[in-house]
């Protein structure tokens, strides 16, 4: 299984659309304007739709949301489409796969994208203003110093953890993952306004699924949770109907644990993709999560997230630092390991099914 995973943005926008073609899906590709990939080659937001045009029931999987973590969810997309599963779908069943919602930070071997944005922090109502994050501004200048050299980063880290320390795990993941929007060049940056990849993904849903009565979501991440795990984040209401149909899908075990934050109290996300496409689909029932799989402990991912904002802003580096780092990065979003790549791989490709499974038997609300 590990071969199904690609050596780069270009090469896993090839499978993905070979994948698409081989199964006859409607493609749908929008192109970034402005940028390229490392090879010169179009940066696009792919989506493919299997199925009846007017279907009522839709399962929606989305990869690559934080770049370059779509280099694990783009293989679980073009196996999931050459399986029969995806090709066998009932009259009122369809699947719609939407390929590098980031297609510059996943070319670019970087979690947020163009401007800098974490795109799983934008999509909020910017006319009703900005939500105010005090702990990260207390924060900021500790995780991305000003002096980006190894006396200058030691020190950030020492007061880092003192202020830890003082303040509890909570408060840190609650500052940091919680969404910023007052600092362009710190962590989680949730922009000034609707990003590119924010409205292409409105335009997918425009185009495939404003019939959709029911909708089945996944958008595939790495990073939290035990390694090569997964890790269920669903941001339906706790216990509300949807809630307990995610719960049936994949075990309420599944859906409710606390593992990747170490037990800690979940943190309170702005600007999810998951809330901009219900928005985006809102004449629809909308169940569904975020799902990780496992590479580090939360503060370990914090740390992978400092390294990508070095691998962006700090000029000093050499090119042996930055192949360094860029290794770094990758370990931390995409391990290099057989195993965390094929137990990722079976784990994703069964969710899915489960998925939709679930979709298959979705019945109307009474």
């Amino acid at each position: 299984m590990t071969d199904s995973y690609p050596s780069s943005y270009a090469d896993a926008r090839n499978r993905f659309l070979d994948a698409a073609q081989a199964a006859g899906a409607a493609l749908f590709s929008q192109v970034l304007p402005g940028y390229e990939g490392p090879s010169a080659e179009a940066l696009a937001l792919d989506a493919a739709y299997l199925g009846a045009p007017r279907a009522s029931r839709v399962l929606v999987m989305l990869s690559g949301t934080h770049g370059s973590e779509g280099y694990a969810a783009s293989p679980l997309l073009s196996r999931f489409m050459s399986s029969g599963r995806a090709r066998e779908l009932p009259d009122d069943v369809a699947v719609l796969l939407v390929h590098a919602v980031n297609p510059y930070g996943f070319a670019h071997t970087l979690r947020t994208n163009e401007n800098n944005v974490d795109l799983n922090r934008n999509f909020i109502d910017f006319a009703a203003g900005m939500p105010a994050n005090p702990g990260y501004r207390e924060v900021h200048a500790l995780l991305c110093p000003e002096d980006p050299s190894e006396i200058g980063r030691t020190a950030a880290k020492a007061a880092l953890a003192a202020w830890v320390s003082e303040r509890g795990t909570t408060a840190y993941f609650n500052a940091v993952f919680n969404g910023q929007y007052e600092y362009p060049r710190g962590l989680m940056y949730g922009g000034g306004e609707r990003q590119w990849s924010n409205l292409a993904l409105e335009a997918v849903a425009r185009r495939f699924l404003t019939q959709a009565e029911r909708i089945a979501f996944i958008d595939w991440h790495t990073g939290l949770g035990e390694y090569g795990e997964p890790f269920f984040l669903c941001f339906n209401t706790p216990r509300g109907p949807e809630w307990e149909r995610c719960c049936a899908w994949w075990g309420r075990d599944a859906v409710e644990t606390k593992a990747g934050f170490d037990g800690a109290p979940r943190p309170q996300y702005s600007g999810l993709v998951f809330h901009g496409l219900r928005g985006f689909c809102a004449q629809a029932e909308f169940a569904g999560a975020v799902i990780e799989f496992g590479t580090t402990p939360p503060e370990a991912t914090i740390e992978g997230l400092q390294v990508d904002n070095r691998l962006r802003f700090d000029t000093g580096l050499s090119e042996r630092e930055r192949t360094e780092l860029r290794q770094r990065a990758m370990e931390s979003f995409c391990p290099s390991s057989p195993e965390w790549r094929e137990r990722a791989l079976r784990a994703g490709l069964r969710i899915a099914d489960e998925a939709l499974d679930g979709l298959r038997a979705w019945q109307p609300a009474a």
